[in-house]
């Protein structure tokens, strides 16, 4: 009997030891945390410009209904904003759930039109000013929840991206970085007929900002149609050669362009062949991969020393099963320092005519 309540003794100090030694994994389950969902459910809110005096465009709001100061990550659409949010929920929703109010801003237009920074401006004007009172209001979200738009995000999916960098060439307001996903220039698919571009090659933007650049392998390979969803001369290299604060470059090299968008439109995509894409890679990882990138980023600059690890996860290959090629360009940046928009403003026009 003896025998017997010391084993037992023995065996619950060992597991009490064991709890407490520290886990060799611990770091690396920090780094993969950002690439699942996130602890919040998540409410999806649509405001439509025909019935909102108050905006010029269309947003749909993805957002925790709960008690926290949320930050901001807008999200343009594809073709200069044109794409609905809703080819996006599966990724606005995850990277909501981590804690952030995504805004998707998009119109039914000419993709020449979000050149002009003033297609933007309203939707954030609304954001500031109106957006937590009316889903609190309208959509019966607690009174302890706040739209964080002093700490904002702008990202843009492909043509989306040129309205994000139209709004960081005319003024920093509250954007705390800038993420472009399969970023592509100019007004026109066809690289000859291109006449509107945000950035020209060799020359620096006016503006200093953290920056997440994320391309495809299959970006610049041309469909059976003959045509690049983003040309080589119009996207990647492009615009991480133009930035003058911290860059991170990160070319998932087997998927392509349409891949983070939801499974109907990726079928869809598919069957068109309007942009490669390779059937055998899993999409659903590529979004986790997508957001698990886009949180590491947001989190990493909002607290660059309690957070700079997970830089980390923007140079490493092989992040839930996603191969990557990854490059990073300091630009004079201090690694864990606090980082800010700055603007410069005797630098170049918003945006330049060929």
């Amino acid at each position: 009997m003896e025998t017997i309540r010391n084993f037992l003794v023995l065996l619950l100090v060992t597991a009490v030891i064991a709890k407490n030694i520290p886990d060799e994994d611990d770091d690396l389950g920090r780094l993969v945390d950002p690439f699942g969902e996130g602890e919040f459910a998540i409410n999806h809110t649509a405001y439509r410009q025909a019935l909102n005096l108050f905006l010029d465009t269309n947003i749909d709001v993805y957002a925790p209904n709960t008690t926290g100061n949320f930050p901001v990550i807008y999200f343009i659409t594809g073709l200069g904003g044109i794409v609905p949010a809703e080819a996006h929920t599966l990724l606005l929703t995850q990277m909501a759930s981590h804690g952030f109010v995504v805004v998707s801003v998009w119109k039914l237009g000419s993709p020449e039109d979000s050149f002009d920074p003033a297609w933007f401006e309203a939707a954030v004007e609304f954001v500031e000013t109106r957006l937590e009172n009316s889903l609190k209001k309208q959509e019966g979200y607690v009174s302890d929840f706040h739209v964080d738009y002093l700490h904002s995000f702008l990202s843009g999916h492909s043509a989306g991206t040129h309205v994000a960098i139209t709004q960081f060439q005319k003024n920093c307001l509250n954007y705390q970085g800038l993420i472009l996903i399969d970023a592509v220039d100019g007004n026109n698919p066809i690289p000859e007929n291109v006449t509107i571009t945000v950035i020209t090659p060799g020359q620096k933007v006016n503006f200093t900002v953290p920056t997440l650049q994320i391309v495809t392998g299959l970006d610049p390979v041309a469909s059976v149609y003959g045509l690049a969803c983003a040309p080589e001369e119009l996207s990647g290299k492009r615009f991480f050669d133009a930035m003058t604060g911290p860059t991170w470059y990160v070319n998932a090299t087997a998927y392509g362009h349409i891949d983070l968008m939801d499974p109907g439109y990726t079928d869809l995509n598919d069957a068109l062949k309007f942009c490669p894409s390779d059937p055998d890679t899993p999409k659903y990882d590529y979004i986790q991969f997508l957001v698990g990138e886009i949180v590491s980023f947001v989190n990493g600059v909002l607290d660059p020393v309690g957070n700079c690890a997970l830089f980390d996860n923007l140079e490493t290959t092989g992040l839930v099963g996603v191969n990557t090629e990854n490059e990073f360009a300091s630009n004079g940046w201090q690694r864990c320092s606090p980082l800010q928009c700055v603007l410069t403003p005797s630098s170049s026009p918003f945006f330049s005519f060929w």
